[in-house]
């Protein structure tokens, strides 16, 4: 039974809120078997400790985040599996340093993203103005190389929000279809996930990431998926959770991956 969700963050972000432990009473009081704590890791590729504190946590926040999801992992067990996870921006040409500073933890599971491009943010506010001025064909082509990149580094399990770029409505143009492909095949011969996430249908664009059409060919070349809704408050915990699923199915999926210490089980789809 997919009763999971793999993408919840923390007030540490600077970006959502609520107590940790309340994320975990949600995820418990909608039925949920497994939730994945996966906070923005420190933004490492920017200069300075703490280059934007809304955005991610600081390198001296970051064993403050392993020691709380483990003390959640050992209150709750035997009631829901609390699992210690991270969402890992891809930065191209500082994978080494990514490398390191995950290198101290033991992982459940590592998220993959891809948010800033072409020097600057894709999701953030007002970034929609930037498929005007730069141009919506090279952005979606710029994220997809480098998702791709991301897929073939190694460093993660799951890909998430594999079509972020259409976050506030700029849909994928057709000039970039060849750069998403891509990123399909990089992904399927990985072995990475991808996650079917929620969070898109609370956006302006209002669907689920990735699209349908999108979701069915990552299905058919073989790319596994993980169910999320990119929690940034508790009551976003397990949020459209059958949605996703029924995407999935629709798409073709009849399984989902679970994690423990970044190694994948695979689980029937029911």
């Amino acid at each position: 039974m997919a009763v999971t969700d793999y993408h919840v963050h923390t007030a540490r972000c600077g970006h959502a809120g609520g107590a940790t432990r309340d994320y975990v009473l949600a995820a418990l009081e909608r039925g949920l078997r497994e939730v994945a704590f996966t906070d923005h890791v420190p933004l490492y590729f920017l200069p300075g400790d703490d280059p934007d504190p809304g955005l991610a946590m600081t390198r001296a926040e970051l064993p403050g985040y392993v020691e709380e999801v483990l003390a959640l992992r050992e209150e709750f067990a035997g009631r829901v599996d609390v699992l210690l996870g991270i969402e890992a921006d891809y930065a191209e040409g500082h994978e080494e340093a990514l490398r390191d500073l995950l290198a101290p933890y033991d992982w459940d599971v590592v998220l993959g993203s891809v948010h800033f491009v072409a020097g600057g943010w894709i999701d953030a506010p007002g970034a929609a103005a930037r498929h005007e001025t730069e141009g919506s064909a090279f952005l979606w082509t710029e994220y997809y190389r480098l998702l791709a990149k991301a897929a073939s580094s190694g460093l993660f399990d799951v890909l998430t929000h594999f079509d972020l770029p259409k976050k506030f409505g700029n849909l994928r143009p057709a000039e970039a279809a060849p750069a998403e492909e891509a990123a399909v095949r990089a992904a399927a011969a990985s072995g990475v996930a991808v996650e079917v996430s929620s969070a898109g249908l609370r956006k302006a664009v209002a669907e689920e990431y990735p699209s349908p059409p999108l979701l069915a060919r990552l299905v058919a070349a073989g790319v596994p998926l993980v169910f999320s809704s990119d929690s940034h408050a508790p009551a976003e915990v397990g949020w459209g959770r059958d949605r996703v699923v029924a995407a999935a199915r629709a798409a073709g999926a009849t399984s989902h991956l679970t994690f423990r210490r970044r190694r994948a089980t695979p689980r029937p789809l029911v």
